[in-house]
């Protein structure tokens, strides 16, 4: 009985590398050192005092193939988990938590059908240092906060047609909620975006739509649908890169006044060999319509600027250090958007510096 256990081992050893031809495993491990805190709340008693702490800055391991189905059609794959390298995966999520899906791949473009980054991330800000609290785009940071991953979604993008690309999303809404008037709400959200790109310049433009957010089952509709629109322009020239950005939030309520709130950036890279700077700020309007008694519109304000410095030890490794600041008004609760801090108070400002070394394979 060893023995046929044994051949059979030794059987799957030797096809296993031939299954696995058309697969590529690739990912990236970045981890920091650094120091944080969150000061300056109107109760000084909920202030986040200076803490030390060891990052993973969205470290990520990826499975991605392809098969020729001929006439220029390709079968496409791909399964893609957060890894959290810093506390041995106590905070991360489940398998295939970020891109993953299964599509066809030709002379149309791309279809997708899984859990995939909306269109509406297809437009990229300049962002000297990303993935990590010098990173002030995202859900929950400054601008970009329209930024979603799909569940359940049937995705579109389109070959390149010299320079210009165009996305689409759909992502459906599974769990439909029934309210007390036994309406039914579909949260449904879809993105359109479209970029062009030559000569070192690339500008682009983004919408995403999501209808039905907040409902509760059992209650009543909150909101008809919320709206983001977002602008970039981005200019390369030698070893140099300037970067704007524009974002629109509307949030179309039921009762009450509707809320809306703008937000614009701007950055730059340079490179000197191996060496790299980078400065960027953010700002987060007043939100219009959500100002109530003592507090006004303009107490949702809040800016962020980051700057940061990256060594290229090799093509895949990379050094690189940062400071960063979020000043927060009486009533914005802005956070780093990338392992933010626990338990920040209104008004208070994250503040955070450090180093970190990341690696891409």
């Amino acid at each position: 009985m060893n023995r046929k256990m044994l051949a059979v081992a030794l059987s799957a050893a030797c096809v296993s590398p031939l299954a696995l031809a058309d697969a590529t495993i690739y990912g990236t491990l970045n981890t920091s050192l650094e120091s944080v805190k969150a000061t300056g709340a109107a109760n000084s008693a909920n202030d986040v005092k200076s803490t030390s702490r060891v990052s993973s800055n969205t470290s990520k391991i990826g499975f991605k193939g392809n098969e020729n189905l001929g006439n220029g059609l390709k079968a496409i794959w791909q399964v893609e988990q957060e890894v959290s390298i810093d506390d041995g995966g106590t905070r991360k999520g489940t398998w295939a938590g970020r891109n993953s899906f299964v599509g066809l791949d030709g002379s149309f473009g791309q279809v997708m059908l899984g859990n995939y980054d909306s269109a509406y991330k297809m437009v990229k800000y300049l962002v000297p240092l990303e993935d990590g609290v010098a990173d002030f785009t995202g859900k929950d940071g400054i601008i970009n906060r329209g930024s979603n991953r799909l569940k359940n979604s049937l995705q579109y993008r389109s070959p390149n047609f010299s320079g210009f690309s165009l996305g689409a999303s759909y992502g459906t809404d599974e769990s439909r909620v029934t309210l007390a008037n036994t309406e039914r709400t579909n949260a449904q959200i879809w993105a359109l975006a479209a970029q062009y790109s030559a000569n070192g310049l690339t500008v682009g433009g983004a919408f995403e739509r999501r209808d039905d957010t907040g409902a509760v089952a059992g209650g009543s509709k909150t909101t008809n649908n919320q709206d983001f629109w977002k602008a970039v322009a981005r200019y390369k020239f030698a070893d140099t890169e300037l970067g704007l950005g524009y974002e629109y939030e509307n949030l179309d309520r039921v009762t009450g006044a509707d809320q809306k709130q703008g937000a614009w950036m701007a950055a730059v890279t340079q490179r000197f060999g191996n060496f790299g700077l980078g400065l960027a700020y953010a700002s987060l309007g007043k939100r219009k319509g959500a100002g109530s008694g003592a507090v006004k519109d303009e107490d949702y304000k809040a800016t962020q600027w980051a700057l940061s410095g990256t060594y290229d030890l090799s093509k895949r490794t990379q050094a690189y250090a940062f400071y960063t600041r979020i000043d927060n008004k009486n009533a914005a609760k802005i956070n780093f958007d990338s392992n933010g801090i626990s338990g920040i108070a209104a008004g208070s400002n994250p503040t955070g510096f450090g180093v970190g070394l990341s690696h891409k394979f």
